[in-house]
């Protein structure tokens, strides 16, 4: 038998083999684990189904050319919302902050500000509410 680093050839694919034998239950927990992980972990909601997430993009497309809500101050042409829930009171109108007003405003529009009826559904105006609720 010929020696190869003063093992035979025989007892090298021994090692070889057992090194394989060895490594097959390691990757298959590890598969088992990714799979596991990737489909029986609790399923993650995608942003639209989040109402925070859902009420943030929503404002973005339908409030944030008017309305700054990540700064106290704005040039913008609406008043700004920026931590709006934590106020006396609303800009503009003067009248005490919630959400049935904020919604009702929303709903109808007045002044310049236009109404989103038509546009948002009574479910994407409370989601905004939430998301601004939730800048503080």
């Amino acid at each position: 038998m010929i020696k190869r680093l003063g093992m035979t050839i025989k007892s090298w694919a021994m090692i070889k083999t057992l090194a394989v034998v060895k490594t097959l239950p390691l990757a298959g927990a590890l598969l088992a684990a990714s799979v596991t992980g990737a489909y029986g972990a609790e399923k993650k909601l995608p942003p639209w189904e989040k109402p925070i997430q859902a009420g943030r993009f929503l404002y973005l497309e339908h409030c944030s050319v008017c309305h700054e809500i990540n700064k106290p101050e704005s040039k913008k042409l609406g008043p700004v919302l920026h931590q709006v829930f934590e106020k006396e009171k609303m800009p503009f109108s003067g009248l005490p902050v919630s959400e049935q007003f904020i919604g009702i405003k929303m709903k109808v529009g007045g002044g310049i500000m236009p109404a989103f009826n038509d546009v948002l559904s009574d479910d994407e105006i409370d989601k905004i509410i939430q998301f601004m609720k939730a800048k503080r």
